[in-house]
């Protein structure tokens, strides 16, 4: 999934223009990367961030996929 996919699907949750929902998005992204630099991300947290996002489960993958590169 597109990161524009993901920022489509945030705007569509929350009624927030494309602005908003990108630094939505940066925000998690930075918080789950700040998780891993300690060495603590779990599952969950990538769960609970999309959850957060009002986004759904399958774009789990996405954010997977940010914090491998």
């Amino acid at each position: 999934m597109a990161e524009n996919e993901i920022i489509g699907r945030i705007c569509g949750s929350c009624g927030c223009d494309e602005a908003t929902a990108k630094e939505y998005l940066n925000d998690e992204i930075r918080h789950l990367r700040e998780l891993q630099e300690v060495n603590d991300l779990q599952e969950s947290d990538i769960e609970l961030s999309c959850s957060g996002l009002g986004i759904e489960s399958e774009c789990m993958e996405y954010f997977t996929m940010v914090l491998t590169y």
